[in-house]
C-alpha cells in the first residue's frame, strides 16, 4: 500500500513525552525587579507631582506672573487624569481584594 501522507515517516520521528515534574512556587515579580508595592508608590507620588504642579501653575496665573491661562488649564487636565487613573486603579484592586476574600478554600 502506498502512503501518500507520509504517516509512517512522521510516527517514526515522535518522541514520547516524559511526565511533567512539579516546581515550587515562585513569589512573582514585576518585569524590572519592581514589586506591585513599589510600582504603585510611586503611581501615587507622581499623581501628587502632577497635583503640586498644577496648583503652582493657577497660583502663577491669579498672581500675573503667567498671562496664558491655557497653561493652567493642562496642568490641572494632567492631574485630573492622573487622579482619575489612580482612583480607576484603586477600586480595580479593591474588587480585585474583595473577589479573593470571597473565595473558599
Amino acid at each position: 500500500m502506498v502512503d501518500p501522507l507520509k504517516i509512517q515517516a512522521i510516527q517514526t520521528g515522535i518522541e514520547p513525552v516524559s511526565p511533567i515534574v512539579p516546581r515550587p512556587a515562585q513569589p512573582a515579580r514585576a518585569p524590572e525587579g519592581r514589586s506591585f508595592r513599589e510600582v504603585l508608590t510611586g503611581a501615587i507620588s507622581e499623581v501628587e507631582r502632577l497635583r503640586q504642579e498644577a496648583d503652582q501653575t493657577v497660583r502663577k496665573v491669579v498672581s500675573g506672573e503667567i498671562k496664558d491661562v491655557s497653561e493652567a488649564m493642562v496642568a490641572m487636565q494632567k492631574a485630573d487624569i492622573a487622579f482619575q487613573t489612580l482612583m480607576t486603579v484603586r477600586s480595580k484592586v479593591m474588587n480585585a481584594y474583595d473577589e479573593i476574600m470571597r473565595m473558599q478554600v
